[in-house]
């Protein structure tokens, strides 16, 4: 560990070990101390004696004082994670002084493309079609409350005041936010409200996305100026995207109201950033234009705003009369004010706004003052570039059985066959060219209709940009698609127009999220394209489409290698038929935080497919527990947009086609042959193993994570008790929370044995290969040792020991544990490697270092969990405990799932 990082935890956590003994007495100190030691000697020497003896401890804690327990390890998971981003900024800002710049910066990416000779033309031409777009999501939600956050935020800015060498008095100097962390109820008592969500994506935006948009374009125009002198660098390709407030699937919190006050609530927000930054920048640019012409121009244009918005005319006194650039501020001031509030002198659009920041910053640029231009109007332009004036763009979802349901209603109401599929495509394109025909939707379905004119009543009231996507989740034909076109045509959102020409204002995503639908996208898509009136819709959206890919449901469904082959063999198809088609295609990738569902070293998964952002096109979920992670703090919000920007750089300029297409094509055969293996494993256990589901409930604390109150959507989709009713997010949190992880892990090792048992002449070294030459499979193999380094059969045998019955415990826990045998000695064999994690130092460092924070949570989990299920009369009292577990072990992970 870091010396500096070493020190800073010393003291956070020595400071906090002060605030519990003053709060508690010595007897709760005493107790944490006792279950810390036993976890350290037990990490140590792997004595089971120990862990009896870590378990009776844990026994004879009160109610009182395990929750005591709980909150203090809870809270050390906190603050040890603020020193390790505090850390991260230190190296960040270490590199940024080095000619070089850090692996996966704009600095080196840039230089590394120039060292390879990559042409400027090649670079612009990628730089021309970009479009990158991170896309904020509520689930699963951030386990932290905003008031944790908050004391922990300003906990880190006192540390910044302080030096490194601390004296006893700055020490104590933080007692007050820690002590505030110690008071303060980590545990929410209320559901958290879609409205809470919305404050709480805001609290980013506003924080630092606002400003991070400008700043991250500074440095992109100066990178690619100090290494492709004379290239002039394109448009602004960011923008942000969210789903909170508009994510409806399986979710009756979000109601047309709700995405209503979403898109309401982002409007105001961006324009009273860009009314704040106008107002800074008046305190900037308090100096006189004295350029003749540049004074001319300026005048004209304030000349201009008079005639046509005369209640500004008040506004030329306030300044002196040479001040030019404040005048022209105060006039962008006042209908910054007047567009809040839709009145006369409101800017038509941010176009408008944008253009008079663009006069503003070529003005002030030319006076000359290029750094106050840059780091002002410039930021203003980029930002209403960026932002426009709706702040995040609200992408709508719903389940594609309840837009079935919703059309075929309407084609019932006009008494048109709806069934089978294809009879429901004539209907529908029959229909279309009709004027719609009113009628009263039943109860079931009323809501769809309400989804659809909430989105058109948004692009009437804000812009097209704010709202124009529709999520269709579960896609599972080309009638799905023709549904939701139906839906818009209601409504106003889709038209045909005489001579047969569409007008459509929504983009329909199809989500495909099971391996079934992964495999039958690529059809469905060739069945859309290959229709004549579909492409004319296509036309009135710039011949462009966009396909939504679920990294969680498919990992659900048939484990990890299979989901990631069946994502990687998607993409690959998509991209190839869009091409053939001539079809622009866009790819938004469903990830969540955790490799199960996706997440892992998303730089290095996007390099690694050169499929994954066609035309240098990338829509990316940022899910609502890794939102704080990278978009708290703006170093890393900063790195994290780096980061993607260059994976894309990376795969479409440098790793493009570096694998011979012949070996390529027999290495993708092993992969699919592993992939299949590997499924039949997984699902073999989870789907077909009769004691498997109870062992889920009684193992896993699947039944707690389904009460707590960490966000607005329920944890199933409907209300059946069947496993594939469940979503992926409390399926992945419980085997986390259980340190299971075997949604990231099982299959693989069955598969690899039974690959080199059928190839016993050059299998193991054909598999060495694909690894050392093959980014892609290197990085399936990576994220799986990752995962078997987190998991932790001595504490999953403990969560084992809740399921009542000894027989299914025993059938279930023995497979488990087998199958994490063979796989752990497989992965070792394939990366050429004695132990886990021998490449990855710190990550390995950093878990050995947790693991005996962490290990007391789970045995508090474990203890009350059994009381809680067993209680008739204190559950209550059991579930505030329990919850503070769970918050300590996603802290402990960094995952909720």
């Amino acid at each position: 560990m870091d010396e500096r990082l070493r020190r800073e935890v010393r003291l956070l956590t020595t400071r906090l070990g002060a605030i519990v003994q003053e709060q508690c007495g010595p007897e709760t100190f005493a107790a944490i101390e006792s279950l810390r030691q036993l976890a350290k000697q037990f990490r140590k020497s792997l004595n089971p004696a120990l862990l009896e003896a870590k378990r009776r401890e844990v026994e004879r804690l009160s109610l009182a004082r395990a929750t005591d327990v709980a909150h203090a390890f809870s809270l050390f998971f906190h603050l040890v994670n603020l020193c390790e981003e505090r850390q991260r900024v230190r190296r960040l800002r270490d590199y940024a002084r080095t000619p070089a710049g850090a692996p996966m910066s704009l600095r080196h990416t840039f230089h590394r493309l120039r060292r390879l000779r990559v042409p400027a033309e090649r670079l612009s031409r990628l730089l021309g079609s970009m479009r990158l777009e991170p896309v904020f999501t509520a689930h699963p939600t951030e386990a932290k409350r905003r008031s944790v956050l908050n004391h922990i935020l300003r906990l880190g800015r006192t540390l910044d005041t302080l030096g490194t060498d601390l004296d006893a008095w700055e020490e104590k100097s933080i007692d007050p936010w820690v002590e505030a962390l110690w008071l303060t109820d980590e545990v929410r008592e209320r559901p958290v409200t879609a409205s809470v969500e919305i404050e709480g994506a805001l609290v980013f935006l506003e924080g630092t996305v606002y400003d991070l948009a400008g700043g991250f374009w500074d440095q992109f125009r100066s990178e690619i100026a100090r290494a492709y002198p004379g290239t002039g660098p394109p448009a602004p390709f960011l923008r942000f995207g969210s789903w909170v407030g508009t994510d409806r699937d399986g979710n009756p919190a979000v109601t047309p109201q709700t995405s209503l006050e979403a898109a309401d609530r982002l409007r105001e927000s961006i324009l009273t950033y860009y009314r704040e930054t106008c107002d800074r920048l008046l305190r900037l640019v308090a100096f006189p234009c004295r350029r003749p012409a540049l004074a001319q121009r300026l005048r004209r244009d304030l000349a201009c705003d008079m005639r046509r918005f005369p209640e500004t005319r008040a506004l030329r006194n306030v300044d002196q009369p040479h001040e030019l650039y404040r005048r022209k501020l105060r006039v962008m001031i006042w209908r910054l004010e007047q567009t809040a509030g839709r009145a006369r002198g409101a800017y038509a659009g941010a176009w408008e706004f944008e253009h008079d920041a663009a006069l503003l910053e070529r003005a002030v640029r030319e006076h000359p003052s290029p750094r106050v231009a840059k780091l002002g109007p410039g930021r203003l332009r980029v930002g209403a570039q960026v932002f426009g004036f709706h702040g995040a763009s609200l992408d709508f979802r719903q389940h594609s059985s309840l837009t079935r349901a919703a059309a075929e209603e309407i084609l019932r109401n006009a008494r048109l066959p709806s069934r089978p599929a294809e009879a429901r495509i004539r209907s529908i394109q029959s229909l279309l060219a009709r004027p719609a025909a009113r009628f009263a939707p039943s109860p079931g379905v009323r809501c769809v209709f309400q989804e659809f004119r909430a989105l058109r009543e948004i692009q009437e009231r804000n812009s097209a940009a704010a709202a124009h996507r529709y999520i269709l989740s579960m896609t599972r034909s080309a009638a799905d698609v023709w549904d939701v076109l139906l839906l818009g045509r209601q409504v106003g959102l889709v038209e045909w127009k005489r001579g047969g020409e569409a007008r459509s204002a929504v983009d329909v995503i199809p989500l495909f999220e099971t391996l079934d639908d992964l495999e039958a996208c690529p059809g469905i898509l060739e069945q859309l394209f290959s229709d004549t009136l579909y492409r004319r819709v296509l036309r009135s959206r710039d011949n462009f489409q966009e396909v939504m890919l679920g990294y969680s449901d498919s990992v659900k469904d048939g484990g990890y290698l299979a989901a990631n082959w069946a994502l990687f063999r998607a993409q690959k198809r998509l991209g190839e038929f869009a091409e053939r088609r001539g079809v622009r295609l866009g790819l938004f990738h469903g990830k969540g935080g955790t490799i199960d569902r996706g997440g892992g070293q998303s730089h290095r998964s996007i390099q690694a497919q050169p499929h994954a952002a066609p035309g240098g096109r990338l829509r990316i979920t940022e899910q609502g527990e890794v939102i704080s992670l990278k978009y708290a703090n703006p170093d890393i919000a900063q790195r994290n947009l780096e980061q993607l920007v260059t994976a894309v750089l990376d795969a479409h300029l440098i790793h493009h086609g570096r694998i011979p297409r012949g070996r390529l094509a027999e290495w993708e055969g092993v992969l699919a042959e592993l992939a299949g293996r590997a499924r039949d494993y997984y699902r073999q256990l989870v789907y077909e193993t009769p004691e498997f589901l109870q062992y889920f409930r009684e193992a896993t604390p699947i039944d707690l994570i389904e009460q707590l109150r960490l966000g607005s959507r329920p944890s199933r989709r409907f209300s059946s008790n069947d496993l594939q009713d469940l979503r992926a997010i409390p399926w992945v949190f419980a085997w986390t929370q259980s340190r299971h992880f075997l949604p990231s892990w099982y299959g693989l090792g069955h598969a690899i044995r039974s690959f080199l048992a059928g190839h016993p002449a050059g299998g193991l070294a054909r598999l060495r290969q694909m690894y050392q030459g093959w980014p892609y499979f290197a990085l399936l193999m990576d994220n799986a040792e990752v995962s078997l380094a987190k998991t932790d059969l001595y504490i999953a045998r403990r969560y084992a020991g809740l399921v009542q019955s000894a027989r299914v415990r025993e059938v279930v826990f023995r497979q488990i544990e087998e199958e994490y045998r063979r796989t752990e000695r497989s992965v070792l064999e394939v990366c050429g490697s004695s132990r886990l994690l021998t490449r990855q130092a710190v990550l390995a460092e950093s878990i050995r270092l947790r693991n005996p924070y962490v290990d007391p949570l789970n045995f508090l989990q474990i203890r009350f969990l059994r009381d809680w299920r067993r209680s008739q009369y204190r559950r209550t009292e059991f579930l505030h405990l329990l919850q503070l577990t769970v918050g300590g072990i996603a802290f402990g992970m960094k995952s909720t799932g």
